[in-house]
């Protein structure tokens, strides 16, 4: 890695995406089972609207919609594997398994799992159930010292295709984070500020398609943020609030798998200008029913993990 001073940056870049090594994207699906799955509280301001007003048979149906659209993509080998990890009384948000982990693979080949420090309690104890299913997987696992703050892949999302990541910042990861992760990973962190608690988690507002596209809603990001991305990216396509926010379209899961060539975005239906421009660069698009998962602040992406 050219990399051996400063590794976590924000608006001063001291470096261009050329000089970035490539990175192998992963080919596995990680999902967390919904049987215990509730809104039991208010984490973020969409569970204001679904607490107590949750349809737990509805949520496992869509649940098994999602995981059967991985099934299916699997067997046409876009994907390797879905695997799925059992919920547990007590951990209603551990269906969302984005977070509790930032699963990497280090230009050698090596894997290792970082695990989160998550903001609420309740949440915290979900990060062990995670840790065992790495460790099996031989992962090395990297617990977080100094770092007190820091939801996983909710926040730290890869550059498609290259050993470069960006971490979201404000309400649920603290920007400190990416100075130690940095440094466990070897690889550089662009630090994103959030300012719109609608967008608590960066993967609700940031969505990089490839390695010169990558779709936002503006309005979750500093002035400085947003000259920050268009430095980064040839394309930066700005999704309306109301459809990022409302639909969570920005909350997709794009695979772009570099084996088959093959393009595909899952995401929440109805977001109609986020499809428009997904289908415009290629994607087949997979429209899915959460509506029941929005209700408690995140869609498909947050729904699973993807993992080597």
């Amino acid at each position: 890695m050219i990399y051996t001073q400063k590794k976590v940056y924000d608006h001063n870049l001291h470096f261009s995406l050329d000089e970035i090594p490539p990175r192998v994207e992963p080919r596995k699906v990680l999902m967390a089972s919904p049987e215990y799955f509730d809104i039991i509280d208010v984490k973020n301001p969409h569970m204001e609207k679904g607490l107590g007003n949750m349809d737990k048979e509805l949520a496992t149906s869509q649940w098994e919609s999602v995981r059967n659209e991985y099934v299916r993509l699997a067997e046409l080998g876009i994907l390797d594997s879905v695997n799925v990890i059992s919920g547990v009384p007590g951990c209603e948000d551990m269906v969302f398994a984005a977070n509790q982990t930032f699963p990497w693979r280090d230009e050698s080949g090596k894997k290792e799992v970082i695990l989160s420090k998550m903001r609420h309690c309740s949440r915290q104890k979900e990060v062990p159930y995670f840790e065992e299913f790495f460790r099996d997987e031989g992962y090395k696992i990297n617990k977080l010292v100094k770092t007190t703050l820091f939801e996983g892949m909710g926040d730290l999302i890869p550059h498609y295709g290259k050993m470069l990541l960006y971490g979201g910042y404000g309400f649920r990861s603290e920007k400190n984070a990416y100075d130690e992760i940095a440094q466990l990973l070897n690889v550089p962190i662009v630090a994103l500020e959030l300012i719109n608690e609608n967008f608590y988690h960066l993967d609700t507002c940031f969505l990089p398609l490839d390695e010169e596209t990558v779709l936002i809603c503006a309005e979750a990001f500093t002035t400085e943020g947003l000259k920050t991305i268009k430095k980064m990216f040839r394309e930066v396509i700005a999704i309306p609030v109301h459809e990022a926010a409302q639909n969570f379209s920005l909350n997709a899961h794009i695979i772009n798998d570099q084996i088959t060539g093959k393009k595909v975005a899952l995401m929440q239906k109805g977001g109609i200008i986020t499809f428009h421009h997904l289908v415009k660069k290629g994607f087949e698009v997979i429209e899915v029913d959460t509506s029941e998962f929005i209700k408690s602040g995140g869609s498909v992406f947050c729904m699973k993990m993807m993992v080597y």
